[in-house]
């Protein structure tokens, strides 16, 4: 919560009178944001990766609350490669990260969201925070969109199976925000130099850049995450990005192997390229 999506929609929820519950990973950046926001909002400090950690949080959640609004799953990183080369270590920490982080911490807090009826009478909701990477594959980005994938599954099977408690649970879909999350990512395709797909990845810095220019503010993000919490009747998903219509005739209309022809034209112009 201490960056990105994250911090903007504590920004804006805060304003809007919520108390929030937000997980943060360095106690300097709990220290600053307590001070920036003194009331109404609790930082609980720890890795979506150590369970441990995450079960002793979620203790002060139960203490402070006998309910829960909403669960907002927004931790996510992205692990770029060709699937070939990718290490077992990296392919599996993106999937820990962005999709079974979401499952333990989900079951963690079901009994405040309504799971368990002597907690909660009105239903809470779940909003994940997936990516158009979820509904189309691009090269080189396989192991994210295996990822998010697999999470627009897992939100479909959770929604189907809480649908008895009330509880809602939706997907929001970005495609390229103003966020650090590919900025992370800038010369780290120098480590596949020796690789047959190098033509392609020594230009992933401008294929970034591109991406960023049709990148939307981090505030549409935070707004439908409002708009999700407040509304009667959400959508199951939505799709956030500059070219939605065309992205859905991407994902899915066309087919397969059109799609494939435009993603090599694309990768054959080059810097050109973007990836989603």
């Amino acid at each position: 919560m201490s960056s990105g999506i994250g911090l903007d929609a504590l920004r804006l929820l805060h304003s809007k009178g919520y108390h929030i519950f937000g997980s943060i990973r360095k106690a300097e950046d709990a220290k600053k944001l307590s001070e920036t926001y003194p009331d109404r909002f609790t930082p609980l400090l720890f890795d979506v990766q150590d369970h441990d950690a995450v079960v002793k949080a979620s203790k002060v959640v139960f203490e402070h609350c006998t309910s829960l609004h909403a669960l907002i799953n927004n931790a996510g990183i992205a692990v770029p490669g060709p699937m070939e080369y990718l290490s077992e270590d990296d392919f599996e920490r993106q999937l820990d990260v962005n999709l079974k982080a979401v499952r333990r911490i989900t079951n963690l807090f079901l009994p405040l969201l309504g799971a368990k009826p002597s907690y909660k009478k009105i239903p809470g909701r779940i909003i994940n925070i997936s990516s158009v990477s979820g509904l189309f594959n691009s090269p080189f980005n396989g192991a994210y969109s295996i990822s998010k994938h697999a999470l627009e599954s897992m939100t479909d099977v959770y929604r189907r199976e809480l649908h008895r408690y009330g509880i809602k649970v939706i997907a929001i879909e970005p495609g390229p925000i103003k966020t650090a999350i590919w900025q992370k990512n800038l010369n780290v395709m120098d480590k596949y130099a020796d690789t047959d797909y190098y033509d392609i990845l020594q230009k992933a810095n401008k294929m970034i850049e591109n991406s960023e220019k049709s990148a939307l503010p981090v505030s549409k993000i935070s707004n439908l995450i409002l708009k999700c919490l407040t509304k009667k009747h959400p959508k199951s998903r939505y799709i956030v990005h500059r070219n939605r219509m065309v992205f859905k005739l991407l994902a899915y209309y066309l087919p397969d192997k059109l799609v494939d022809w435009l993603i090599f034209r694309s990768m054959a112009n080059g810097e050109k390229h973007r990836p989603v």
